[in-house]
């Protein structure tokens, strides 16, 4: 296994550099980059040997020329790229080269140490740094290096956020998601507590966006108290001018490695201030050192510093006056009383723990272990994107992609979800986030499995697309809209006639959730019974429901409001049962109490549901509540005496096996697959029939004996379901 860190130049000494570097001589990897100096981090180049890949001898400066001479040369040099099977990217163009020159089947890892920030949110200010007859050009050069960005960080296999805070840049910048956060590496064993010094200690790099122009000035304020500051950068010459003759004040520009530690082993604290550190390694190596710190609450020290512990906090956007009164707090003593908590909160940041946790992350991605990729963008509404919002087919989506995980994991086969957006309770080391939205299918899943194909396929729901692997597999649910296409609108039986025959052509075997599903497919598709395999919709029971919960006269329906469903077929029994049992009088009083909820959201042919309601003068004795979350869902079930489900056209139904769970008896439909799902545990009614489903309610809601033998059958039919054994059945077909 050939493993090569890629990163952009080492120009310079910084902790992205010696991050990359060290991570190279762990894995023993190739590093590739455009070019080295010979001062930057040498001992680490000398070890490396010749795995140190040089593309140049020379550097260019001028940043925007700098930026395609770059590119050019990782393009002259790329086919060197197709010898590794893991690269990892180290730096926005080492992103742009492994995205576009490393083989498909290679593993793309990228660490992220920040987005490109000035097309981003720091892309105004960028902009007016160019005077004002350069600035159109800049807005063109920005669009086309955000564009080159974004069509190459979607092509990586695994994104390593140094901090939440740049996992939060990744969500905000890119629509993507970052699977592991791992910060830098603090070497703990080299910078060490040498003495309790009087100064004060800055060593982060001298531009912009450091503010050591800031801390300057506030010290040449504090004549009493020594600054000492140990780097380069261009604005240096800024930095000197502004600190003059200040005999406080030492600025000695870059040193060695070894100066450097001495010096932070020797101060008194140190000083870190830039503008919304992306994570920020100079913090955490004082806190090695035994020394506190003064920082901005901003960026990743947020996240990396215990505040009044292991350093002092000022506000965001600091001022001179911010600087100084931090100073007056960091007193000698207080400073000296904080040294073993520094210590021990840098040895959370340890170059040893950063190294294990991507042995692991290479270890998960072994290029050795198959790959099942799943779409799971069907894991909620598609309709409600990031609502949280399911019927039947999410939530076996939800529940089949879960267990799934657990089953390949004891095969050693990697788990890949595709979704658009992230999915909360799925870990986001399996996750591909791909943005996007109406044809994500069609255009980005398809663009995904061509550029890091997986060796299996898996829709709960959906359909196969293009660029699939061979060994492909889908779910059907129904062909209802080619029995009954009359309860379709026009657009839905054209996307349902899409997917299916997608899924007819490319998938090696069609999985059913039903023997129904199953014989109305072959006979109905044209399809072999041998290419389908009936695997039944599984359920796992809460533990937590109050099922003895004393019932109120109240009817429940769960599922969309629609005519296909037959909701107008329950609501017109339900007015008969009324009328019948005197909940009607002539002047439309509620005498008997009993209320029907319609829980759902609504579908095709809702508006004349509305008027039905109305007509039947039922509108005080109707409750629409829409769709309703989990646990609403849950209360209404557990308050309801009597679930419904009307419906002569389904291949499943997850709301049935729910009222089994909640303890209410069940009056259902008698088709198939009900009889499949349902056997002695419901009382069924022949469909569409809205005088006998009325006969049915009035016997049940009058029966105790009846109510009680069909809840102890419901409880009996939950055992024998189970979303393990149906996971490990769909995983056999899949990988044997």
């Amino acid at each position: 296994m050939r493993i090569a860190i890629v990163h952009d130049h080492l120009g310079f000494r910084g902790g992205g550099e010696r991050t990359a570097l060290l991570l190279a001589l762990h894995l023993k990897a190739d590093f590739i980059t455009a070019y080295a100096r010979a001062d930057t981090f040498s001992q680490y180049q000398k070890k490396l040997g010749i795995r140190l890949i040089k593309f140049s001898t020379r550097a260019l400066k001028t940043r925007v020329i700098r930026f395609f001479w770059l590119r050019l040369i990782f393009w002259r040099r790329r086919k060197i790229f197709k010898n590794y099977d893991i690269l990892i990217a180290s730096g926005q163009t080492a992103t742009e080269a492994v995205a576009n020159f490393s083989r498909p089947n290679a593993i793309k890892i990228v660490y992220t140490h920040s987005t490109p920030r000035r097309v981003f949110d720091q892309y105004e200010l960028s902009r007016l740094m160019y005077p004002l007859i350069l600035r159109p050009a800049y807005a063109l050069f920005a669009r086309f290096w955000k564009g080159r960005y974004l069509k190459a960080i979607k092509k990586f296999d695994v994104n390593i956020a140094n901090s939440e805070n740049v996992r939060q840049r990744i969500r905000n910048h890119t629509g993507g998601e970052a699977n592991y956060v791992i910060w830098p590496p603090i070497l703990t064993n080299e910078f060490k507590w040498q003495a309790d010094g009087d100064y004060f200690f800055s060593w982060g790099r001298v531009d912009e966006s450091k503010r050591i122009e800031l801390i300057v000035r506030a010290f040449k304020k504090m004549p009493r108290e020594k600054l000492v500051v140990a780097s380069g950068g261009p604005r240096l010459k800024k930095v000197r001018e502004i600190a003059g003759a200040a005999k406080n004040i030492n600025i000695i520009g870059w040193v060695s490695d070894n100066t450097l530690k001495d010096l932070a082993g020797k101060c008194r604290a140190a000083i870190y201030i830039p503008m919304d550190e992306d994570a920020g390694i100079t913090h955490l190596e004082a806190n090695a050192t035994g020394k506190p710190y003064l920082g901005v609450r901003e960026g990743g020290l947020i996240e990396s510093t215990d505040d009044g512990r292991t350093g002092i906090l000022i506000k965001a956007d600091p001022d001179e006056n911010d600087i100084i009164s931090a100073v007056k707090k960091m007193t000698p003593d207080w400073c000296r009383e904080r040294r073993k908590d520094c210590e021990d909160h840098a040895k959370k940041y340890g170059a040893e723990k950063f190294m294990a946790q991507m042995d692991r992350v290479i270890k998960d991605n072994s290029p050795g272990r198959l790959i099942l990729g799943i779409d799971a963008s069907r894991c909620e509404d598609p309709r409600f994107p990031g609502e949280e919002k399911r019927t039947g087919v999410e939530i076996y989506s939800m529940n089949i992609i879960s267990f799934l995980i657990e089953a390949a994991g004891k095969k050693n086969i990697r788990v890949r979800l595709y979704t658009p957006r992230r999915i909360a309770y799925f870990p986001s080391a399996i996750q591909k986030v791909i943005p996007g939205g109406k044809g994500w299918t069609r255009r980005m899943l398809v663009d995904e499995l061509k550029n890091s194909p997986p060796n299996f396929f898996f829709t709960p729901a959906y359909y196969i697309p293009k660029n699939a692997p061979k060994k492909s597999f889908a779910v059907i649910h129904d062909v209802i809209f080619k029995t009954h296409p009359g309860v379709y609108s026009f657009m839905e039986r054209l996307s349902q006639k899409h997917a299916l025959e997608k899924n007819l052509k490319r998938a090696e075997k069609i999985i059913t959730v039903s023997e129904h599903t199953k014989n109305e497919l072959t006979r109905h598709c044209r399809v072999s019974a041998e290419k389908v395999v009936s695997i039944p919709m599984a359920y796992k029971s809460r533990g937590d429901i109050e099922r003895k919960k004393a019932r109120k006269k109240q009817i429940i329906y769960i599922g969309r409001i629609e005519k296909k469903k037959s909701v107008d077929v329950l609501i017109k029994a339900f007015g008969k049962f009324m009328k019948k049992s005197g909940g009607l009088s002539a002047r439309l009083k509620p005498l008997s109490g009993w209320k029907l909820v319609l829980a759902g959201k609504p579908g095709y042919g809702y508006e004349s549901i509305i008027r039905l309601i109305r007509e039947l003068n039922l509108a005080d004795h109707v409750r629409l509540v829409g769709f309703v979350k989990e646990e609403e869902k849950w209360g209404l079930l557990a308050e309801s005496s009597l679930f419904i489900h009307p419906s002569s056209l389904e291949g499943s139904s997850i709301p049935l096996y729910e009222a089994f769970d909640a303890g209410i008896p069940a009056i259902a439909a008698d088709i198939p697959v009900m009889r499949e799902n349902g056997r002695d545990a419901v009382l069924f009614f022949k469909p569409g029939d809205k005088n006998d489903l009325a006969e049915k309610i009035t016997k049940l809601t009058s029966d105790d004996i009846l109510r009680k033998n069909l809840t102890a059958n419901g409880s009996k039919a939950l055992k024998g379901l189970s979303w393990e054994n149906a996971a490990e059945s769909i995983l056999s077909i899949i990988a044997g």
